[in-house]
């Protein structure tokens, strides 16, 4: 069974997602579906759209489609009206309207309503940023360079080395990146498409390009959500689309018949909105260790240069792993990959470590029923006590709260008990989660104190491990890692672009 992402994905990080909260809210508010009775268009293989350069600021957005239309109308986001919307003129079946005044770099949204044998149909959003020289969102004012680097010392030519984008260059909207950078709404038709993928008789769209395509290097589009660039070694991922074009299914590490098992992968998450949401993105291990990463970002502006990841080869961390780590984790390990506790069944409900941290959160929840609890972070305080399974306090005095007691499964992968109700609970949640898996629950004066995470009793030794070889001992090894500033993640203060951004992908 195939667990599609849909157009909010569901494995977003806490570092990057708290970027993308308060933009996704504001954006969703103003993109109006077109005209009233109206429904969506089932597929985009009924026509072809586009913006066409005609002059500094001046854009040609045109409509084809494939059955002739008796109207179609164009609605898209202007510099400083709001929404605009206008009967495009037919010339010769194709559909056209020009708009003029855009500024450099600006990212024109727009979309359709279309006649189709009597109903009418709305198609998704698209982007066009001025200067990019055609449709989608790649390149012009806001965008920046991504380099890839080849650090696998010949073991992979360029022409081996695969990448897939995907990521939401219109807030709802899932897009993949094409070789030369554009962005293209994700499209399930394409599974049956020429130069289409095949993997045990089961066809999927094919959305990676190679270095060799793409010459090492594409534009970042000038708005993205949710980012993620997978790459891949010998092998391009297979990724279906589901039948709505609304999402996609990544790789699934705790089905055995996932086609990418045996697919050496890694991937770099990141969100940027040119002039909104600043850069933020981070190389990530909170599923899996496929093979080492690095990521150099560069801002020249503010002074930016701060390059995160791994820089040991692949034999070198795979040997340090089994060397380390305790019994319960050594069947992690495999010879794709690493797999994180939360993703493998082992530590899961019915799993054989499905109680590996019990003891620990059995010895916690006893300690605070006992003692006060109380933990000052961020100039906040949360105080309280437990009382059963449950630990009620009050946050800055409001309250009372409640935090249910988390399982072990709840801890590896920071969800169920430590993932639900007010955002007060959800924040305790995610504090103890951090806790829990850097061994330090019992203590909330070593919660902010690195150097005593990690150091004894039972702990997380896969997120550990990955601390001990990140670069200044940093790692998303788990989902919230990045409290307490402790994860790969890169935030820039500004909503400019970077300079630059390289992978390096090593072996």
């Amino acid at each position: 069974m195939i667990a599609y992402l849909p157009a909010r994905s569901r494995r977003s990080r806490p570092g990057v997602r708290r970027l993308v909260t308060a933009v996704l809210t504001a954006l969703l508010t103003v993109l109006a579906l077109g005209l009233a009775g109206a429904v969506p268009a089932k597929a985009a293989a009924d026509y072809t759209q586009g913006v066409t350069s005609t002059g500094s600021g001046s854009v040609q957005i045109w409509f084809k489609p494939t059955t002739p239309a008796s109207l179609v109308d164009v609605h898209y986001l202007s510099a400083g009206a709001g929404q605009q919307n206008f009967r495009m003129t037919n010339n010769a079946g194709t559909w056209q309207q020009n708009v003029t005044g855009l500024p450099s770099g600006f990212t024109l949204e727009y979309w359709f309503t279309y006649e189709k044998s009597g109903p009418l149909y709305d198609t998704p959003h698209f982007t066009y940023s001025t200067g990019s020289g055609g449709g989608g969102s790649g390149g012009g004012g806001g965008s920046f360079p991504i380099t890839f680097q080849n650090n696998t010392r010949g073991t992979y030519t360029d022409a081996q080395i695969h990448v897939t984008v995907l990521g939401q260059v219109t807030p709802g909207q899932w897009s993949y990146m094409k070789a030369d950078g554009t962005m293209t709404h994700i499209n399930h038709l394409d599974a049956n498409a020429p130069g289409h993928l095949t993997k045990n008789g089961v066809n999927y769209p094919n959305m990676s390009f190679t270095l060799a395509q793409s010459g090492g290097s594409v534009p970042s589009p000038t708005s993205i959500r949710g980012g993620r660039i997978y790459v891949s070694l010998g092998s391009p991922l297979y990724i279906p689309v589901s039948p709505d074009d609304q999402g996609w299914g990544g790789p699934d590490l705790r089905n055995p018949n996932d086609p990418n098992t045996d697919v050496y992968y890694d991937w770099y998450e990141y969100t940027y909105v040119f002039g909104q949401v600043a850069f933020g993105g981070n190389t990530t291990q909170v599923d899996q260790f496929g093979f080492p990463m690095t990521s150099r970002l560069t801002q020249t502006s503010s002074g930016y240069d701060t390059t995160r990841g791994i820089t040991l080869t692949r034999a070198q961390v795979m040997s340090q792993y089994a060397a380390s780590v305790g019994a319960a984790f050594k069947p992690l390990q495999n010879t794709y990959r690493i797999i994180a506790p939360r993703s493998s069944n082992l530590f899961l409900t019915g799993g054989s470590q499905a109680n590996y941290l019990q003891s620990t959160i059995d010895q916690t929840w006893s300690y605070y029923s006992t003692h006060p609890f109380r933990l000052t972070r961020l100039g906040e305080t949360f105080t309280g006590g437990v009382s059963g399974t449950t630990l009620t306090f009050t946050k800055n005095g409001a309250g009372p709260y409640a935090l249910q007691k988390p399982s072990s499964p709840d801890v590896v992968a920071c969800s169920g008990a430590l993932a639900s109700g007010s955002d007060p609970e959800k924040q305790l949640g995610a504090e103890f989660c951090a806790a829990f898996n850097r061994g330090v629950a019992l203590d909330t004066s070593a919660w902010y104190t690195p150097s005593a995470y990690y150091t004894g009793g039972i702990k997380n030794d896969y997120a550990a491990f990955l601390h001990t070889v990140g670069l200044d001992r940093r790692a998303y090894a788990f989902p919230y890692d990045d409290i307490n500033d402790q994860s790969s993640v890169q935030i820039l203060g500004n909503a400019n672009p970077p300079t630059a951004l390289t992978l390096g992908i090593g072996w």
